[in-house]
């Protein structure tokens, strides 16, 4: 015996209502868990921050120089997706004062 079209759209319909009640409970939970996950801190909020060749003009340093300061003293980040070291303006400095004091 043949099930009738009418009975499939009824196992699809009711189908449909399990993934969407399971999409709303999954976005609540979603909701939820963002709420209670906080950004991570910026170690240089505040920080005057400048481009690799701006800091090198300013310093009158090497590129090469300000990426290894960024890298290697804590002088800089490397923002996710954007591909460039960004160097603190006061940690450079510091960096310059250090290397002075020797």
């Amino acid at each position: 015996m043949a099930s009738s079209p009418f009975s499939a759209i009824g196992v699809v319909e009711r189908e449909l209502e399990v993934a969407e009640a399971n999409v709303a409970r999954l976005r609540s939970l979603l909701a939820e868990m963002r709420s209670t996950v906080k950004e991570p801190a910026d170690d240089f909020a505040g920080e005057t921050m400048l481009e690799v060749a701006e800091a090198a003009l300013r310093f009158d340093l090497d590129e090469n120089t300000i990426r290894l300061w960024a890298r290697g003293y804590g002088c800089g980040k490397k923002p996710v997706g954007a591909g460039r070291w960004l160097v603190s303006v006061q940690r450079v400095q510091d960096r310059i004062s250090a290397r002075k004091r020797r």
